[in-house]
C-alpha cells in the first residue's frame, strides 16, 4: 500500500443485508488501518468540510457504483477507498457462490465469507481484492466393521458472526 501523502477513506464493514445500519466499524479493522496508514486514513463519518458537515451524503456499499465513484472523485481529495463486507451463512444465497465456496459451505452448519477491497478512486482501479471463508462442518466417522456412523467432536462454541470476524482478521494479516 502506498502510504506517502495518499488519503484513504475507510468505509464501515457492510454486514449483509442489515436494515439497522450502514455498516459497522469493527475496532480491529479500524486499528489495523490506523496502524498502517496513520493520519492518511479517515472514516467516512469523520470526513467533513470546514463547516463540520459530512461531505459524503450517502452510505457506500462494498459494491460501489460508478456514480458514487464519480462523486468521490470530484467532491473529495480521497485517493483510495477501503471497502469490506461480511456475509453470514444463514443469509447467503448459495447459488451465487463461487464453485470453491459452494463446495466449502455445502455441508457447513455455521460459516461466513469476509471480503476486503481497496479501490483507487482517481484511476477507478481495484488495487487489492480478497475473500476469506470460515466454516464449521460436522464430520461423521463410519466404523468400517459395523457401518455405524459416529459424529466427530468439533468446536461448537463458534457461530457465523465470530467466524466472519475471524475471516476478516485473516484477510488483514495477508496484507501486512
Amino acid at each position: 500500500m502506498d502510504r506517502n501523502n495518499r488519503k484513504y477513506l475507510l468505509n464501515p464493514t457492510n454486514v449483509d443485508k442489515s436494515n439497522f445500519s450502514d455498516g459497522i466499524y469493527f475496532p480491529f479493522v479500524v486499528d489495523f488501518f490506523h496502524d498502517k496508514l496513520k493520519s492518511n486514513v479517515v472514516r467516512v463519518n469523520g470526513y467533513k468540510n470546514t463547516e463540520g458537515k459530512v461531505i459524503i451524503p450517502f452510505p457506500i456499499s462494498y459494491d460501489i457504483d460508478q456514480e458514487e465513484i464519480k462523486f468521490l472523485k470530484s467532491n473529495t481529495s480521497i485517493d483510495y477507498i477501503i471497502l469490506s463486507k461480511i456475509e453470514y451463512l444463514e443469509n447467503i444465497d448459495k447459488n451465487n457462490l463461487t464453485a470453491l465456496n459452494k463446495k466449502r459451505l455445502y455441508s457447513a452448519k455455521v460459516g461466513a465469507i469476509s471480503f476486503l477491497k481497496i479501490l483507487d478512486i482517481k484511476n477507478n482501479q481495484v488495487l487489492i481484492e480478497m475473500t476469506c471463508t470460515a466454516d464449521i462442518n460436522i464430520n461423521e466417522n463410519i466404523d468400517m466393521d459395523s457401518g455405524i456412523r459416529e459424529l466427530q467432536p468439533i468446536t461448537i462454541h463458534k457461530n457465523s458472526y465470530v467466524l466472519g470476524e475471524k475471516a476478516m482478521k485473516k484477510l488483514l494479516k495477508k496484507i501486512k
